[in-house]
């Protein structure tokens, strides 16, 4: 089976590392695929060269690059394309990849995977998909979580057009006994280290964190939080850090490509945000064996129970999330009892797994 998957860019986040995982694994499964970034590769395209899936970029120079569209349509047309899978909801990828497909004069199944909602940062672009289904252009949405899919049937999406996958997460990576810790600044030494692994995007709330390590700070011995993400080591951010008096407590490491090595150097895991669709760094901390605590959002319902599997604190309250980190800092029998439960839980959500279903749907 000849499979195109499209993306817009290939930046560094959630949705692209579970495409390239998928990609990886469908080629392994003797699936014939290539990718086409529209805009360009991104931080990840030598990722996606590198683990030898064939990366086709530039195909969209400006915003209203109609040339684009023929770009796409010849690209199918060489790979003899049976199969499109668009990454996310974005405007260009759905337009010029679904409008491509069409172009192109090919039997083609589109499939769009999507790991956004109509209430986050994209707006409600339901009426588009709608739009597309009706046109014949779009044929299959696979979304990533049970409370994604009520937003879209919600507002009009056909229940049976959808197919739920969770994302998958590379367990032996970061469960690994070959890891081995990465190196943290002198000024962790003796002291609870937090890791919190985001970028700096709107969804995500580092104005809570950063009020609870102000709170924090007032303790004898506070833990550290490392910021682990695109655009928490810029200088904006740094500026707030110090601002707030928190340099000896908030370190910002930046993007990073060894998060393996800090999640195993951490002693848990926490994440404040406003917006979740389906969270992988979260799971990847537990198949690392790491305790986590999240914001409690209606998405991570579906990923762990709070107090087994993790800890969860009311979304935007800088009291409640200051407590759980203190709470996880100094109890290490909690620590402990955390991860052993969020190890064995975070099986479920394999790449095997997830590649296994996505298998299943693209040969029925």
């Amino acid at each position: 089976m000849r499979v195109t998957m499209v993306l817009c860019n290939l930046g560094m986040g959630g949705a692209e590392t579970t495409a390239l995982r998928l990609a990886v694994a469908l080629r392994k499964n003797g699936i014939d695929l290539e990718v086409i970034a529209l805009r360009d590769e991104g931080n990840m395209g030598p990722c996606y060269r590198q683990a030898g899936i064939p990366l086709l970029a530039g195909f969209q120079k400006f915003r209203l690059d109609i040339l684009g569209l023929l770009r796409v349509r010849r690209a199918l047309k060489r790979h003899r394309t049976e199969t499109m899978i668009v990454v996310d909801a974005f405007r260009n990828a759905m337009f010029f990849g679904l409008r491509g497909a069409k172009l192109a004069g090919l039997s083609i199944r589109t499939i769009l995977w999507s790991n956004s909602t109509p209430t986050g940062q994209l707006g409600d672009f339901t009426g588009r998909l709608r739009k597309y289904i009706r046109a014949g252009l779009l044929d299959e949405l696979v979304l990533t979580s049970k409370w994604q899919q009520g937003h879209f049937v919600s507002r009009g999406v056909p229940e049976e057009k959808i197919s739920l996958i969770y994302n998958g997460v590379d367990i032996e990576r970061f469960a690994s006994p070959d890891i081995v810790p990465a190196e943290l600044p002198s000024i962790t030494a003796g002291r609870a280290v937090a890791v919190h692994v985001a970028n700096v995007v709107p969804d995500k709330d580092f104005e809570t964190l950063l009020a609870a390590c102000e709170i924090l700070a007032r303790r004898e011995n506070p833990p550290c939080v490392l910021l682990v993400g695109l655009g928490t080591d810029l200088p904006e951010m740094r500026r707030r850090i110090s601002a707030l008096g928190l340099d000896d407590i908030v370190i910002p490491l930046g993007q990073r490509d060894d998060v393996p090595a800090l999640l195993a150097a951490a002693d848990f895991l926490v994440l404040s945000t406003r917006s979740e669709v389906f969270n992988v760094a979260v799971l990847e901390a537990q198949a690392a064996g790491l305790p986590v605590l999240v914001s409690d959002i209606p998405a991570f319902e579906e990923m762990f129970q709070n107090g087994r599997e993790g800890l969860k604190v009311p979304a935007g309250d800088p009291v409640a999330l200051a407590g759980g980190i203190a709470q996880l800092a100094d109890d290490e029998d909690l620590r402990k009892r955390l991860a052993i439960s969020g190890r064995a839980h975070v099986e479920q959500f394999s790449c095997d797994r997830m590649t296994a279903e996505f298998l299943a749907l693209l040969r029925p």
